[in-house]
């Protein structure tokens, strides 16, 4: 396959990709299309659900792993439910897929052992979860992620060799208390003032001066169906989020004393829990160190970390095996809307620079051990 058929063949399987957007746990089309370009040419693995791996053998008893995401976001238009790649899911699988090509083209014999991950369910949070109890991940020295990025973070050809996403919580609240007639308001315990109580003394844990951390209230919502009726019944949502794992802890620990306080000062149970927790980035200068040798040859425009708020599954990796280097390449590709944007359009060459960054990441990782 000459430069010109690598090329078209890459931007083909991107279309394709697209035209196989699936939510999180759905991904079965995403995962047979990516199965069958490489099934007669490598060791194919499915995880139980959705998803795959792909095994190439080297010469040592060490790994390097590669990882995308796999999965869409739903958006409602005049004209229906779609399902649409706004995160950019698509440019990590290509990246893949495009890597995996350049390596069978070249024949190139690596030292290390590659494993490619194709994961499920990021934008669920769970999907690193699931990857780690497959136990494919035995004698991974170095793992890396990678993520395009909006115009404010990375303009077009800008690349980072690390991105410190942070951590993501969200808080489900749950008040019960005595439900009565509106004209009687003596003979029940509004709920919703109990909720708007807590949402103050929660907001009040923001800081105007730092935007390290976050938290607010999302989603309210009264059981009582009528409004002549005082609710004794009130669900609530807050997303909470934090730059630092550190930070994150300390932010818990007094949202716990305030929903304890709460519950103490009412005459209501309240009940809490937080779901879709994700672990902030916890880099490694050594994997981070490779990539920005790389850009450097390669001749980029390169920052070598940048921090954004949003949160990202990948760093459960690394929260879970912390022997395990990792690192998340990002991506300039002159992104037009913000990510999540069902009209987020990127330059797709900047697919084929990301394939030639980590493809001499292996070579030099490669080189390391000779």
């Amino acid at each position: 396959m000459n430069e010109t058929e690598f090329h078209d063949r890459i931007l083909e399987i991107n279309r394709e990709l697209n035209l196989r957007a699936e939510v999180s746990w759905d991904e079965e089309k995403t995962t047979d299309y990516i199965e069958k370009l490489f099934k007669d040419e490598f060791d194919v693995h499915r995880f139980n659900k959705t998803g795959l791996y792909i095994k190439i053998p080297g010469k040592i008893d060490k790994t390097v792993a590669f990882r995308s995401d796999i999965d869409a976001l739903p958006y409602n238009f005049e004209d229906g439910l779609k399902v649409i790649h706004a995160c950019g899911h698509d440019a990590h699988m290509t990246t893949l897929i495009g890597l995996l090509y350049k390596l069978k083209n070249t024949s190139y014999q690596p030292i290390y052992n590659l494993l490619f991950i194709f994961q499920p369910a990021e934008e669920d949070g769970s999907g690193a979860k699931y990857v780690l109890e497959h136990n494919i991940l035995e004698n991974v020295e170095y793992m890396f992620g990678m993520h395009v990025r909006p115009l404010n973070e990375l303009k077009g050809n800008e690349f980072s060799s690390s991105i410190q996403h942070g951590a993501s919580a969200t808080l489900h609240v749950d008040i019960t208390t005595t439900e009565g007639h509106a004209g009687r308001p003596w003979e029940s315990i509004n709920s919703i003032d109990i909720a708007m109580d807590l949402n103050q003394q929660i907001k009040a844990l923001n800081h105007d001066g730092d935007r390290t951390y976050s938290v607010k209230m999302t989603t309210i919502e009264t059981l009582s169906g009528t409004h002549n009726t005082i609710p004794g019944t009130i669900n609530c949502v807050f997303d909470v989020r934090a730059q630092y794992n550190e930070t994150m802890q300390d932010l818990q620990t007094n949202i716990d004393n305030i929903c304890e306080s709460i519950n103490n000062k009412y005459d209501c149970t309240l009940k809490y829990f937080y779901s879709s927790n994700t672990v902030a980035a916890d880099i490694s200068d050594e994997a981070k160190d490779i990539i920005t040798e790389v850009l450097k040859v390669q001749q980029h425009d390169y920052i070598e970390k940048i921090v954004t708020p949003g949160a990202e599954d990948f760093h459960t990796y690394a929260n879970a095996l912390p022997e395990i280097k990792t690192t998340m390449l990002g991506i300039g590709c002159d992104m037009n809307h913000g990510l999540h944007h069902p009209e987020m359009q990127y330059d797709k060459e900047s697919i084929f620079t990301a394939i030639n960054i980590y493809y001499d990441v292996i070579k030099k990782l490669d080189e390391k051990v000779d």
